[in-house]
This record gives C-alpha cells, sequence and structure tokens, in this order.
C-alpha cells in the first residue's frame, strides 16, 4: 500500500509541477520580448515637480536601455489618486506603469479610494529618496531648531507653516514635529508646491517643511534660512546644516520617489523592470543628475519596496489620526 501511495504521490507532484511549469512559461515568454512596443509611464501630478522630472530623467536612459518609447501621461488630481486608478484598471501587461511618491503610501488613510493602494498594484522599483529641509522665512527670529521651537511656545499664534495640500507629505512632517517638539504652528495648506514656496519666500507664512531640490536656490540666495534637515545624517548639499534628529532623537523623514505597476504584472517582466531601472540610476550621468537634485538612488528588489510601503503606512497612521487629517 505505501509503495503504491509513494507513486501515486510523485505522479500527483510530477502533475503538479508540469503544470505550473506550462502556467509560468506563457510568463517567461512574455518578459523575453518585453518590451516589444511603446510603454505608457502614469505620472499622477502636474509637469515640474519631482515625480515628473524624476520620471523623465530616469525613461530616457531605460528607453534607450529598452530601445523602445516610453510615453509620460501627466494626470494630476486628488492627491495623485486620481491617475494612480487609471494604473490600477490598465492591463498587468507592463505597458502602463506609475511612478508616485509619499502621499501614496497613506492614501488609503485620506482618501475614500475605488482601489487598495497596497495591494492593486505591484511594487516595482523604489527609485530615490530626497530629505527634507525645515526653512524659515528670514524674518523668523530663530537660526536653530531649538530656536524655533521656543518662538512657538513663547508666541503660540506667530507661526504658520506651508504645505502642498492636506495630507501631503509637508502636513504629515509637520504635524510629527509639532507633537515631537510639544508646539503647534497652523498650517495653511496649497494647492502645489509652487504657490507655497512663493509665499514662504514672500514672508506670507513663515515655516514649511519641503524637499531640499525645492528651496536650494532660495536658501543659498538668503531668501529662506535652513534650520535643519529630516534624514538621519547631515547632506552634502547643505553640509552647514544639522539634523533634527540632533534636537529630537529619532526624527526621521525623507520623500522619494517609486515605480509601481497593476497588480498581477508577470514576476518575470517586473523583475526585468526593476533590474533595468537599477542599472540605469548607476549611470553617471543619471546618477550625476539626481546628485544635484539631492535625490539619493536605491538598489533593492521589489520586495524590498513593498516592505518600504507597509512600513511608511504604519508610520504615518498615528500622525494622520492623532490630528484627525481627513480629505473627504
Amino acid at each position: 500500500m505505501s509503495h503504491k501511495f509513494s507513486i501515486t504521490r510523485r505522479r500527483a507532484t510530477a502533475l503538479a509541477l508540469t503544470g505550473l511549469g506550462a502556467a509560468l512559461l506563457p510568463q517567461a515568454a512574455a518578459a523575453q520580448t518585453y518590451p516589444d512596443r511603446m510603454i505608457r509611464v502614469i505620472v499622477p501630478f502636474p509637469a515640474g515637480g519631482i515625480v515628473d522630472n524624476t520620471t523623465r530623467a530616469l525613461t530616457a536612459r531605460l528607453s534607450t536601455a529598452f530601445n523602445q518609447q516610453f510615453l509620460i501621461e501627466n494626470k494630476g488630481g486628488a492627491g495623485g489618486t486620481v491617475g494612480t486608478v487609471e494604473v490600477v484598471r490598465a492591463a498587468p501587461d507592463g505597458y502602463t506603469l506609475l511612478t508616485t511618491f509619499d502621499t501614496h503610501a497613506v492614501s488609503d488613510q485620506l482618501y475614500k479610494l475605488s482601489y487598495n493602494p497596497h495591494k492593486d498594484l505591484a511594487p516595482v522599483a523604489l527609485i530615490a529618496t530626497s530629505p527634507l529641509a525645515l526653512v524659515v522665512h528670514p524674518s523668523v527670529p530663530a537660526n536653530t531648531v531649538a530656536e524655533l521651537v521656543a518662538l512657538a511656545k513663547a508666541k503660540p499664534d506667530a507661526l504658520n507653516y506651508a504645505s502642498t495640500g492636506i495630507g501631503s507629505s509637508n502636513q504629515l512632517t509637520a504635524e510629527l514635529f509639532n507633537t515631537m517638539a510639544g508646539i503647534k504652528i497652523t498650517h495653511v495648506p496649497y494647492r502645489g508646491g509652487a504657490p507655497a514656496i512663493a509665499d514662504i519666500v514672500a514672508g506670507q507664512v513663515q515655516v514649511m517643511f519641503v524637499s531640499v531640490p525645492s528651496v536650494l536656490e532660495h536658501i543659498r540666495a538668503g531668501k529662506l534660512k535652513a534650520l535643519a534637515v529630516t534624514t538621519a545624517q547631515r547632506i552634502p548639499v547643505l553640509p552647514d546644516v544639522p539634523t533634527i534628529a540632533t534636537t529630537y532623537p529619532g526624527f526621521e523623514v525623507q520623500s522619494w520617489v517609486g515605480m509601481l505597476a497593476p497588480a498581477n504584472t508577470p514576476r518575470p517582466i517586473v523583475e526585468k523592470l526593476n533590474t533595468s531601472v537599477r542599472a540605469a540610476l548607476k549611470t553617471p550621468d543619471l546618477k550625476s543628475w539626481l546628485d544635484a537634485q539631492s535625490l539619493v538612488p536605491v538598489d533593492e528588489p521589489p520586495e524590498a519596496f513593498g516592505r518600504f510601503l507597509e512600513n511608511e503606512g504604519r508610520k504615518w497612521s498615528d500622525v494622520i489620526q492623532k490630528n484627525n487629517i481627513r480629505l473627504n
């Protein structure tokens, strides 16, 4: 009996493996010929921002590597969710991709979505990360984080901070800072980075957490004061600016740009894209461009990006709940 059972089990296993192999064959074949036509990349934000600029710089190299055109489509709205849902609904064949950033990881905590950002999209690659800078208008009588906190405590209603909108990484970072410092700097949301930066440069608002590339020239020109950066270590382009963690240990925030595909995109295609993105990021010209933007390229597999997104969602959950940050 045991002999017959052993033979039967071996046959069943062989059949199962044969079936699995047959199922994987079309995926492997698709990856070998991929891509054989133009690839659409949806950027769910307006042109000219960090996601758009990074996408264009990266896909120029991918287009050369694949010998195929990458068509960038900017489809902004609702914190990136309008463009994202188009990718969610696209065929999972690797010919429609999404590049997005910070708010994607928490979009399900802020919006009533028709999709699950963690299940309906397949992580392809975390492209790059970037520090935020804590900047103030030169009229603010504070030159350090400690002095800013002391000012906020002494004059609770005197300071406002700008953000690129409710639920943005600017707001979440500022609210985390408020909580850790025990202060309340008032939120003033804007419709995008350009008007927010214009108003802090003009002195209409006093404080902002903002991506370094967006304000680097203003800092160098003396139009804004950089009090700190949000990364664990100081950054090369602002070597004299300390970290917030120096004053509040454990404070660490980084902006990021990543690529995703519709769920169920064949694994070999995801891996091929991931490998190609990582190779492109190592090319001297793209690395030089990233350095100039204070963007740090990431060299990790898709699974690492998936874990990163999950961790980001958990990290900001308390901030969102405690401050009752909601959009609809």
